[in-house]
């Protein structure tokens, strides 16, 4: 006999199912649509299997609209952000998880009350120091403040090196070990599951953020893939549905880093979520 369990699981996996398909829907829709052509992305009914797939919208999206720069620049931007991230926000969670100074968690509550700021209220000064630095126009806002921190990452790193136990951190001291050594080979290697996501939510951030972005950069040559696809939305009243497959397979593009960087780093975001009481 068939227990209550067999059934509730199955009523779990076929809500999971029904829900999944709500979101995949319009993903399928995206990627059908640009290998279509224009004439027919907007049939009634839809057809899911068109006779002939038109890959020369990818060859027109790279060629034409000069995709792959977008792509470039984004990518040294986010690796910039990510590299300043890192660096920045271990060097300050050390300090509050290991050092010992005067009022050490009165500094630490400090930083983590930065994270009540909303972003709209430090805008407005950062444009007005940026552009008096004679940055604006350029990459340097989009990545230079990576390197002095984030409170939401410093948090999550000093709870997780609190984690860390601390007879290994007095044998590495024993052995010898300094501050950046201690760092290099103990602790950032037994907090890597922290330092993926931390990674991994990073570069999401800077692939998909379109606001700064379209505020700092003026010249095309330095124009993300946001930026791009938002060109690409705007030409198309102009253009009728000629640049609409263009506009589907760009973003078709911008979503492969994102799911990619998710199924890779999905094992070490619950990995990452340890805490450790807050000592007094």
């Amino acid at each position: 006999m068939i227990n209550k369990r067999f059934y509730r699981d199955l009523i779990r996996y076929a809500a999971i199912i029904s829900i999944s398909v709500i979101f995949v829907i319009p993903f399928a829709w995206m990627i059908v649509s640009s290998l279509k052509d224009p004439v027919h992305v907007f049939e009634y009914p839809v057809n899911w299997f068109p006779e002939k797939l038109h890959f020369e919208n990818y060859i027109r999206l790279f060629t034409q609209y000069h995709f792959h720069t977008y792509v470039f620049n984004t990518l040294i931007l986010c690796a910039l952000n990510m590299l300043g991230t890192a660096a920045s926000c271990t060097f300050v969670a050390y300090s509050f998880a290991f050092s010992k100074y005067k009022n050490k968690n009165k500094w630490f509550l400090l930083v983590i009350a930065t994270m009540m700021l909303p972003g709209t209220v430090i805008f407005f000064p950062q444009f007005i120091l940026f552009v008096k630095l004679k940055w604006y126009g350029t990459l340097l806002p989009l990545w230079f403040t990576s390197f002095f921190g984030n409170a939401y990452y410093i948090f999550f790193l000093r709870q997780y090196f609190l984690t860390i136990p601390p007879a290994m951190i007095k044998a590495a001291r024993v052995d010898g070990a300094g501050d950046l050594r201690l760092i290099w080979h103990v602790i950032m290697p037994m907090a890597k599951p922290v330092y993926i996501v931390m990674l991994m939510n990073t570069f999401i951030e800077v692939w998909g953020d379109f606001f700064n972005q379209l505020i700092y950069i003026t010249r095309n040559s330095q124009q993300t893939v946001m930026i791009g696809l938002s060109m690409l939305n705007s030409s198309y009243g102009e253009t009728s549905n000629s640049n609409l497959p263009a506009m589907m397979g760009g973003s078709f593009v911008v979503a492969i880093p994102v799911l990619l960087v998710y199924y890779f780093g999905q094992r070490n975001m619950m990995k990452s979520y340890v805490f450790k009481e807050t000592e007094k």
